[in-house]
């Protein structure tokens, strides 16, 4: 069982609806990608989310290579990339957030929706965020 908004939710609840498209549970998981320039800029975006509860975990990844199109160009860079744990509920409050902090004029925001997840973990992950 899981709390959001003093309304009990069960896991059974959440993921029914993992796959369902036409409908999201605020609850279910999301896995948000955000790509960044540096360690210090990784950090702070980290902290301002774990901070104001709109993340459960952010895994940083360093030295990734993006190789990508930019105002006509192919451009490479070594970025970090954060793998942000959340739910469907903090999304717009996130994506909102890294917005106003990150340092790229279009930062990297891109949701992915787990079908399954580890029901240990949901819940620690539901719990962890408001």
């Amino acid at each position: 069982m899981a709390v959001y908004r003093n309304k009990t939710i069960t896991l059974k609840e959440i993921k029914m609806t993992l796959n369902d498209t036409h409908y999201k549970n605020p609850q279910q998981p999301c896995i948000v990608l955000c790509t960044t320039n540096t360690h210090d800029s990784a950090i702070k975006i980290t902290q301002h989310l774990l901070n104001n509860r709109l993340a459960a975990c952010v895994s940083l990844l360093p030295q990734v290579t993006s190789v990508y199109l930019w105002k006509g160009a192919v451009t490479e860079d070594n970025e970090i990339l954060l793998l942000i744990k959340s739910t469907i509920a903090n999304q717009q409050a996130l994506f909102d957030a890294i917005r106003e902090i990150h340092p790229y004029e279009t930062p990297e925001l891109i949701c992915l929706d787990p079908s399954q997840v580890e029901d240990n973990y949901l819940q620690w992950l539901v719990n962890s965020v408001r």
